[in-house]
């Protein structure tokens, strides 16, 4: 066995939580079933396998005969269990005792059901950061796998992507093996020969040593094409007896095993780093497209191999700057997870460490943070942690609460209000705009919209248009009937996306106020169309005061703005002011006042910008004067609204709203063109619901109320 070449195979198969039960089911019959039933056929072919913590959950349930099978495999010695955290968040992101925890939580499961030991462990994205080994060494971990693009950015060459290195930090050594991406790129989308080959020439150039793959299980069955590639027309099959007819000079084998049976090729230490694509994905999106062009000049000059190690993008914690959404969620999952002592409440704990599940933080290739049900479960989740927290705190259902906090760590502080029933978080600093609307009882944030951004991605629709790129559907094959990778072609799910490439000013929010003209359509509001007469919508409001008073929590706070209308501008001070009881009752109150005749009529309008997950789901919709109102629709109420409610009859709540004096609404559905592994598509991330009060022109003493009710 010495004098052979090493295939080091491990299969990462993960589902996020919140993902739909279909999903899973769907990618069990598609993809981890047919795999590992095809796997178990052949004992021979060894290799290490790693299930998140969501799919093996799912699968203890749903499919232990699957489990059966994998504990068979690992004893008769063909599988390797690796370890990792146990909901897949990502290390380097989340506080060391959470990771601990999650860490042990897979360890545990791992010991219980397959009897095994892990001494190695998945990186979920490969997120690398120096400080990894002196933390993973408390969980006895021994090794992970990272990409050769993190070598490469360590200086290394095409040359030295084979056997595994040592790194250390602060005396604790891990083994790091680098994935290949030419093994990664043609597994399994390229005929077994090809990766063989590849295999050989290594073999003949460097001698025994090993080449490691690993990468996404969800390659061999879930993404497009890929269950008719590698199940039905046999690739996997194909590709395990190729392997194992060249038993002459090629073995394969579980990395512990090879780590154990073999020496280091020396020591490395690496920047903090991720794949190659990922880094670029968190750029903001004209830097990514200036990157992408980079790479592309280079690959077709020939000179990207000895470029590439200095051609990075960004890091991962790009994605908290690139989406606000993104960075409210990791900072309310940071300040939860600082107010757990030991010992921890065990189910406010898990909801923690579940809301700590990486996928809906960022977004690439997969929908990510696109996917509104699983921002959802993130919230879900941490709504049910605080909850849980607060009920010890708090025995009695009659408690509100005021805290003043950074919480998102803008340098500026938040307004926290809370009651049993209903708690939100105020920004003062941001237009005095709420940018969580949680519903307590069926843990829901109504405040869960995701704003319209350009992507560096969109850019293919001018190329398309431009005759320099081509799109196909889903499911669309080349003339020799190969199945392209996901990175390799542009995939669009439905024709005129180009339509819904509307980007927005600003960061979406509750309660965003807007002066308007009084000529302006909702047509021109959402596109959006139109100059703002008002300094508001994102300007800092004074914070007045904040705390309990009369038995409610308390929230006061003045803008001294002004309106820019033509022939302005004109100053204009609001007031705003919100109050929580403590049966969950929330009231918005603005008094305007300016003071002089000569400012024109304008709209006050204040944005509610609330989701309930679908815009087709006939059980969730808007109610105006008692009448059901679609969310995928354009409304504009034929008159003016003093009521209004959302009614989500799967999750059981109604949110009813009453203004102290009528004003128009528009309604109009808030949707995104985004990436994910299935092409490119569009998704509905909201509603806005736009509340527009008339403003005569001169002076102006004006007060408008919006009071919120929930019933669940």
């Amino acid at each position: 066995m010495s004098d052979k070449m090493h295939l080091v195979m491990v299969l990462h198969c993960h589902q996020p939580v919140g993902n739909f039960d279909w999903v899973f089911a769907m990618a069990n019959s598609q993809c981890y079933r047919p795999v590992i039933e095809i796997l178990h056929e052949y004992p021979s072919f060894r290799l290490g396998l790693h299930f998140s913590g969501p799919l093996l959950n799912w699968l203890q349930k749903n499919d232990p005969r699957l489990l059966q099978m994998i504990k068979e495999m690992r004893k008769r010695d063909q599988v390797e269990l690796l370890s990792g955290a146990f909901y897949e968040p990502l290390l380097a992101a989340i506080p060391e005792k959470d990771a601990l925890a999650q860490l042990a939580l897979q360890n545990k499961f791992l010991e219980k059901n397959f009897k095994a030991q892990a001494r190695g462990f998945w990186l979920a994205e490969r997120i690398w950061d120096p400080s990894l080994p002196r933390l993973v060494c408390k969980a006895g971990m021994d090794y992970t796998i990272v990409d050769d693009t993190h070598f490469y950015y360590s200086g290394l060459k095409k040359d030295d992507m084979f056997g595994y290195r040592l790194t250390e930090r602060e005396g604790h050594t891990l083994a790091l093996f680098p994935t290949h991406q030419r093994l990664r790129y043609t597994i399994p989308f390229k005929e077994p020969q090809e990766t063989l080959a590849f295999l050989r020439q290594a073999y003949e150039q460097h001698g025994s040593t090993c080449a490691t793959y690993g990468d996404d299980g969800e390659k061999f069955g879930l993404w497009p094409q890929t269950n008719d590639l590698v199940i039905k027309r046999g690739w996997l099959k194909r590709f395990i007896g190729a392997v194992l007819e060249q038993q002459s000079w090629l073995t394969t084998t579980p990395p512990g095993e090879y780590m154990a049976t073999h020496p280091p090729r020396g020591r490395i230490y690496l920047p903090t780093s991720s794949y190659e694509e990922m880094l670029a994905w968190a750029l903001p999106p004209d830097i990514a497209s200036q990157m992408e062009t980079i790479s592309k000049e280079f690959k077709k000059e020939g000179r990207f191999e000895e470029i590439r190690r200095f051609l990075r993008g960004g890091i991962w914690e790009n994605f908290l700057v690139k989406y606000r959404e993104s960075n409210l969620m990791h900072k309310k999952m940071l300040q939860l997870s600082s107010k757990f002592s030991e010992p921890a409440p065990p189910k406010a704990y898990d909801h923690l460490l579940q809301a700590q599940c990486n996928c809906s933080y960022w977004h690439g290739l997969f929908g990510g943070l696109y996917l509104s049900h699983i921002r959802n479960a993130v919230h879900a989740n941490l709504i049910a942690a605080q909850s849980i927290l607060d009920k010890k705190r708090f025995p009695r259902d009659d408690f509100v609460m005021c805290v003043r906090e950074d919480v998102d760590l803008d340098g500026r502080q938040e307004v926290s209000l809370a009651s049993h029933i209903v708690d939100c978080l105020i920004h003062p600093g941001y237009g005095g705009s709420v940018s969580m609307l949680n519903l307590r009882p069926p843990r829901f944030n109504l405040a869960n919209t995701l704003t319209r951004r350009p992507e560096a991605y969109h850019r293919v629709f001018e190329e398309i248009k431009r005759g320099e790129a081509t799109a196909v559907l889903p499911g669309a094959k080349n003339d020799q009937d190969e199945v392209f990778s996901p990175h390799d072609r542009i995939m669009v799910k439905e024709d005129g996306l180009e339509r819904y490439l509307l980007y927005d000013w600003y960061d979406r929010a509750v309660f965003q106020d807007h002066i308007l003209p009084t000529y302006l359509t909702v047509d021109d509001f959402r596109k959006p169309n139109y100059t703002e007469w008002g300094d508001f919508v994102d300007q800092p409001y004074d914070l007045i005061n904040s705390g309990l008073k009369d038995g409610k929590a308390d929230c006061q706070m003045e803008r001294k703005g002004h309106i820019w209308a033509p022939g302005g501008p004109w100053d204009l001070v609001a007031a705003k002011h919100f109050t929580l009881e403590a049966n969950g009752r929330l009231v918005c109150s603005y008094r305007l006042n300016r003071s002089g005749s000569h400012a024109p009529a304008f709209f006050w309008a204040s944005e509610l910008n609330f989701t309930l997950l679908s815009s087709q789901d006939k059980n969730k919709y808007l109610e105006v004067n008692e009448k059901p109102v679609s969310l995928a629709e354009i409304y504009v109420a034929g008159e003016a609204v003093e009521k209004l409610s959302l009614v989500n009859l799967d999750d059981n709540f109604r949110v009813n709203f009453s203004l102290n004096r009528p004003a128009r609404l528009w309604c109009w559905p808030v949707e995104t063109v985004n990436q994910s592994e299935g092409g490119l598509e569009k998704n509905y991330q909201g509603s806005s619901l736009l509340l527009l009060w008339d403003v005569a022109d001169g002076a102006i003493d004006e007060e408008f109320v919006i009071s919120m009710d929930v019933q669940c």
